[in-house]
């Protein structure tokens, strides 16, 4: 058996950089994936879960990977909410923590948009395709209409352990004695503290030219 981690923020491989830099939790599709391809075949993959999510699509990468592993078992430690909860639903048995909670609800934009109304309208449109894109993840589970699962999105439904039991999204409780740690948060990468990062790293990369340069130099001269 091996083991993946999806904790912290979802977010795409292209940022994952940035939160390794600020040393902050978080999961790209790579993190499952490289896991995957370590398995032997037949080779059963736990992946425990503690996120408040993330990048939708970085969400639904993990759900299709888990998809297409033979032998995912998701454990929800104590928050699987929006992107995450949606990437557990990829695995083939679900476990949750007594004390854990799904988090159900719509999708949601981010940034600022200028424009007439017929962008506004384009926008909404594509909002309302990821939700349903997102709830036939929920449906697919639980063995519900997508309707149904559409209209729990709407609510933003928090559900505990015996409620996702009971409505499908989880198989059973985990065990007792499972360490339950953190809480839901959302995304902490603004676009303020990416740039800073991006500016850092410059600045050590540049350092670190320099000094190879110099280290270079003095060894050229038998220093």
């Amino acid at each position: 058996m091996k083991e993946a981690r999806i904790r912290g923020d979802i977010i795409n491989n292209d940022i994952k950089w940035i939160y390794d830099w600020l040393e902050w939790e978080s999961t790209c599709p790579n993190d499952i994936k490289s896991v995957i391809d370590m398995l032997d075949p037949g080779e059963e993959l736990r992946v425990i879960v503690n996120s408040g999510g993330g990048d939708v699509y970085a969400g639904q990468e993990i759900y299709t990977l888990l998809r297409k592993c033979e032998n995912a078992v998701a454990e929800i430690d104590s928050m699987a909410g929006s992107a995450a909860g949606v990437a557990a639903m990829g695995a083939g048995r679900v476990l949750i923590s007594p004390v854990g909670m799904i988090m159900i609800h719509n999708v949601t934009g981010s940034g600022y948009t200028s424009g007439d109304y017929h962008l506004y309208e384009k926008r909404a449109k594509a909002l309302k395709e990821l939700n349903a894109a997102l709830a036939r993840a929920y449906a697919e589970k639980s063995g519900r209409s997508v309707e149904e699962i559409l209209k729990i999105m709407d609510r933003e439904t928090w559900l505990t352990a015996n409620q996702a039991i009971e409505m499908g999204f989880a198989d059973e409780t985990m065990a007792a004695g499972m360490q339950v740690t953190n809480s839901y948060e959302g995304l902490r990468l603004t676009e303020e503290i990416r740039l800073r990062v991006i500016k850092e790293k410059e600045e050590a990369d540049r350092k670190e030219r320099l000094k190879n340069e110099i280290l270079g130099d003095l060894e050229l001269y038998g220093v």
